[in-house]
């Protein structure tokens, strides 16, 4: 599926009020007065991506996912059960990672209705069931809350990228990404706290300021 370039319906309300609340958000929005977060709406495609790009570079995933598309022609659940692991381990996937995209077939698969029952769940629920599928946890299940959900107050905090651009934008004298996990986890939710129910929006505008943007699945 196509990715959709729709505004989230927030969106807008969320710059403003994180512009208000956090002055460094306020600069880094200044800084990326356009774009938005984007979607391909398509639950499985974006819990597929999650997973291949786990503990990979951004381009490494992408280089992956290309010729795992290419492979399987169609990106759903009953074609890709149907390759031979040896075709997948050609496009680029581990065995451990074959493991993890069959097992998330099998959970489509099983829960056809799955994508639209997700819509009336909280973030609390989906993640719980998620992490029930092999290789899905909280990382993963927090980036199908953001990229295929689009749910407004997601804060990744286990997220390279994130602590990363926290330390960056708040925390630039010192070796923020050094300190024990403890420690950043503590800043971290204070730099959060300012930011009320658009966590999502600026998580997406600290990666918006590193170099190579924000991540999509």
């Amino acid at each position: 599926m196509a990715e959709q370039t729709e505004k989230p319906e927030w969106w807008d309300q969320a710059k403003k009020e994180l512009s208000e609340a956090d002055p460094v958000m306020a600069q880094i929005i200044r800084a990326n007065p356009e774009g938005f977060l984007a979607t391909r709406g398509n639950p499985f495609e974006t819990l597929l991506r999650s997973v291949i790009g786990q503990q990979i570079s951004v381009k490494a995933a992408a280089n992956i996912w290309e010729r795992f598309a290419k492979a399987c022609k169609e990106i759903k659940p009953e074609i890709i059960t149907r390759k031979h692991r040896r075709t997948l381990r050609t496009a680029g996937l581990s065995e451990r990672k074959i493991e993890y995209v069959f097992d998330i077939c099998r959970f489509f698969l099983e829960n056809p209705d799955a994508a639209d029952g997700f819509q009336h769940r909280s973030n609390g629920e989906i993640i719980k069931e998620l992490c029930t599928i092999k290789g899905v946890g909280p990382w993963t299940a927090e980036m199908f809350l953001i990229f295929a959900l689009r749910r407004p107050d997601v804060a990744p905090m286990l997220d390279y990228g994130f602590i990363k651009a926290v330390g960056q934008a708040y925390f630039p004298e010192i070796a923020f990404e050094e300190w024990s996990a403890a420690d950043r986890k503590e800043e971290m939710s204070s730099v959060i706290a300012k930011w009320g129910p658009w966590k999502t929006a600026g998580t997406w505008y600290l990666w918006r300021s590193l170099n190579n943007g924000p991540m999509q699945y």
